[in-house]
């Protein structure tokens, strides 16, 4: 399993790419992982309109939102799940986890920017796989970012 940070200022629109790449990557026939960091502590989970309901409308095989209190996660299932299986499996089975957020990780990233200076702000010496926005590609070029995420990735 490959996982690719999109991280960015907020407002950004980091979830109308992260939308549009599961969308794309769903269509090339991927299981993907929707993983979402909420840093204001407790939250609610799959309420429509909001980040994580959107994933799952999205097509995410498996929607997560992490806190530094809560830890939720939505995954689409055949038949109900043992407690070890829920445990055991919550990403593993997913070619691909997108994570909205996650600035503190090491993990390769997709910048969504709109100056230089926000760009190496979320680059902290990592990977960059694409920078979207206004200091990189278009919103709209989301088959080239997955071309991109396939090409760092091994699947």
């Amino acid at each position: 399993m490959n996982v690719v940070c999109i991280v960015g200022k907020s407002k950004t629109d980091k979830s109308g790419v992260m939308e549009g790449l599961i969308k794309e990557l769903k269509s090339r026939d991927l299981r993907v992982g929707a993983l979402k960091y909420h840093k204001h502590g407790d939250f609610e989970m799959d309420i429509e309109g909001k980040d994580t309901w959107k994933y799952a409308k999205a097509g995410a095989d498996t929607v997560a939102i992490s806190s530094d209190v809560k830890l939720a996660v939505i995954r689409k299932v055949k038949k109900e799940m043992g407690i070890d299986d829920i445990c055991n499996r919550y990403f593993s089975d997913n070619d691909i986890v997108l994570a909205d957020g996650f600035t503190l990780s090491d993990k390769p990233r997709i910048i969504v920017a709109d100056t230089e200076e926000d760009i190496e702000l979320f680059r902290r010496g990592c990977g960059v796989v694409a920078v979207v926005g206004k200091a990189g590609s278009r919103f709209d070029d989301i088959k080239g970012i997955a071309d991109k995420i396939l090409e760092v990735s091994i699947i």
